[in-house]
């Protein structure tokens, strides 16, 4: 094609017709410059691909996460809920002044369990790095980063900072009566003394609270969770 546009030049220049080759030199800078823009476009057009493919990816690692996070929650619920329930049953044995039985020291271990918050978050950690205006959806954007960046890292700060004051309470009032054993069961040193102990039953009816304060936070975040799922999937269904 070069040897083709080279010989017409040439052709015009030795018959001297400055003003065909005038023409020709105008035409051939409009093809080279139409030439350039078509790779230009077809350059953007793939860069454009390779980032909705990103943004794509993304968005289904972000539908990973979320699954796994709510199988988490749900059962730390559960978790919590047992809890709960071995804090009544111990709350009822003191109330009542039922006698103690070898069997409860599985149940006053329990009550000792401190909180953890564990989530899925590799999506969130990529799109830190590769820029939140990766994902094009403003709502999307913003209900992403208000989960992952404000409630799941909110709710992580309030369970440090309560187990924190719980481990010291505990350390003050629960040892002061019970020990554990080697399969890790909790053994009351004197029932007597313990169930005339107030500050015990107190500790008790605060961590009672507190589980239940846990549960229904968890419930939220379920729900959240579960709802910006929905948001990626119908994102992930207008791309289709």
């Amino acid at each position: 094609m070069i040897k083709f546009f080279r010989k017409i030049r040439q052709k015009i220049l030795t018959e001297n017709k400055f003003s065909k080759y005038f023409l020709y030199a105008i035409g051939e800078i409009v093809l080279v410059v139409i030439g350039i823009l078509i790779a230009l476009q077809v350059n953007n057009l793939n860069n454009e691909s390779a980032v909705r493919d990103k943004e794509i990816n993304i968005l289904k690692e972000f539908k990973r996460n979320l699954a796994v996070n709510v199988n988490e929650f749900s059962s730390e619920i559960a978790n919590q809920d047992s809890i709960i329930r071995n804090i009544d049953i111990i709350m009822g044995q003191i109330k009542n002044k039922i006698p103690y039985h070898d069997s409860l020291g599985i149940k006053y271990a329990t009550i000792a369990w401190t909180e953890e918050f564990n989530i899925a978050n590799s999506a969130f950690e990529t799109i830190k790095t590769l820029g939140f205006d990766l994902i094009s959806s403003d709502s999307l954007r913003e209900s992403i980063i208000h989960l992952f960046n404000i409630r799941y890292i909110r709710f992580y700060d309030v369970i440090k900072k309560v187990s924190a004051t719980s481990h010291t309470q505990l350390n003050m009032v629960y040892l002061r009566h019970i020990e554990y054993d080697k399969l890790g069961n909790g053994i009351v040193n004197d029932y007597e003394k313990l169930i005339k102990d107030r500050e015990f039953t107190n500790m008790l009816s605060g961590r009672r609270i507190w589980k239940v304060d846990i549960i229904n936070t968890y419930k939220e975040l379920i729900d959240e969770s579960l709802q910006l799922s929905r948001m990626i999937d119908q994102e992930l269904k207008r791309r289709e």
